[in-house]
């Protein structure tokens, strides 16, 4: 997020959500129990982004934070884990499509647009009308080019080049513009490159490497700010996902899935712990690596499971489930709701604060997923422009 008020310096915090919507190619996976242990994996993200976000906005950073293991909890690093889980399912989704004869990168874009774009529109609609009537607006945010930005998913191109325009309400779709702009060229990758899956893989693998090597040097150069919300910069997490499912035939053949299941998800933890003990940036640094190859194996566990374990099960507790499905919602419209009812209850005690705005919050999503989600779902699901087209049978 980047918050922009006269004065201050832009505050830009490294978050996001990985595959926000569900399987979006219209192949299942193998099990609905996969598809279950995954919604309730971003379901603990999204807890983890809006406490990370609710730090300095509905409450200061108390002594609890000196805690570390608090500390970790609260902290950010979650963005990672989306990048991952979107990527990987994303790219199993049109690795099934290109199989059949199904595959259809025009009809894979139209499909994102419209359903990433249902709840972006709202948000940039609403935000839009409160800064503009609120007094208590900061001063010197474009926001113009805050919205248009935000629907054209080049909004982390503002942020890096003119951050002092963006509204903190607006500053966490940065991550929505590097997956789209990812998206807008994996199906063409997948079309030329799909039928060789050793070559795909090593290409993705030396990918993720240049990334890591030119983030380390715009963050040297250019600052934190530019090297956290850069597709160049911040998509190596995303191109794990995307060579964990090419590389799925060959993953299948591991039988102990179960296991590790239980190393990778500890590991993972204790990382997500151990982050703030390091570095400031550390998470763009050398933490990252370790993080996004644990991460990656979380989810490719969690998708080869034989049977049901108890890491398992617990993801695929209901209410993170829940939690999971709603994601979308809850991401894009979380921080314009912690930020405006925090600007404007100064004289309340962060436990009230908290609790107007978690239940702004659940009510907005409640309303967004009843009459943007569903009806997109639905529209996605039953008209032809948006279904595939089977190729006839010879």
């Amino acid at each position: 997020m980047v918050a922009t008020t006269s004065g201050r310096e832009p505050i830009l915090h490294g978050i996001g959500v990985g595959d926000l919507t569900r399987h979006e190619a219209d192949s299942p996976p193998t099990t609905n129990r996969r598809v279950a242990a995954l919604d309730g994996l971003r379901g603990v993200v999204i807890i983890s982004v809006v406490l990370n976000h609710s730090v300095g906005v509905l409450w200061s950073r108390g002594q609890i934070y000196d805690i570390p293991v608090v500390n970790g909890l609260l902290g950010g690093g979650a963005v990672i884990v989306f990048f991952v889980v979107g990527g990987f399912i994303v790219t199993d989704g049109l690795m099934r499509e290109r199989e059949r004869g199904t595959f259809d990168p025009w009809r894979f874009y139209l499909r994102r647009l419209v359903r990433v774009g249902g709840q972006l529109v709202a948000v940039c609609v609403v935000v839009s009308v409160v800064l503009a009537v609120d007094p208590d607006t900061p001063s010197g945010i474009d926001i113009s080019a805050n919205v248009i930005h935000t629907l054209t998913y080049t909004f982390n191109n503002l942020v890096s080049t003119d951050p002092y325009v963006v509204g903190s309400e607006f500053g966490h779709l940065w991550y929505l513009a590097v997956q789209q702009q990812c998206y807008l060229v994996l199906p063409l990758l997948l079309a030329v490159l799909g039928r060789w899956r050793p070559a795909l893989v090593a290409l993705l693998v030396v990918a993720m490497v240049a990334i890591y090597i030119h983030r380390q040097n715009v963050l040297d150069d250019r600052g934190w700010v530019v090297a956290s919300s850069l597709t160049t910069t911040r998509s190596d997490g995303l191109l794990w996902g995307v060579a964990l499912a090419v590389a799925l035939p060959w993953l299948s053949r591991i039988k102990a899935w179960g296991h590790v299941l239980w190393v990778a998800v500890l590991v993972l933890v204790a990382l997500k712990l151990v982050l703030p003990e390091l570095g400031t940036y550390d998470y763009l640094r050398s933490w990252s690596i370790p993080f996004t190859l644990v991460a990656g194996i979380v989810v490719v566990a969690v998708w080869l499971l034989p049977s049901a374990t108890r890491v398992s099960r617990a993801l695929e507790w209901a209410p993170l489930r829940r939690l999971g499905t709603a994601s979308l919602a809850i991401f894009v419209w979380h921080l314009p709701i912690i930020v405006i009812v925090s600007r404007h209850t100064g004289g309340w005690s962060w436990v009230e604060r908290t609790f107007v705005s978690f239940v702004i919050l659940a009510a907005v999503v409640w309303a967004s997923e009843r009459w943007i989600d569903e009806p997109i779902r639905k529209m996605l699901a039953t008209r032809p422009v948006f279904r595939i087209r089977r190729e006839p049978a010879s």
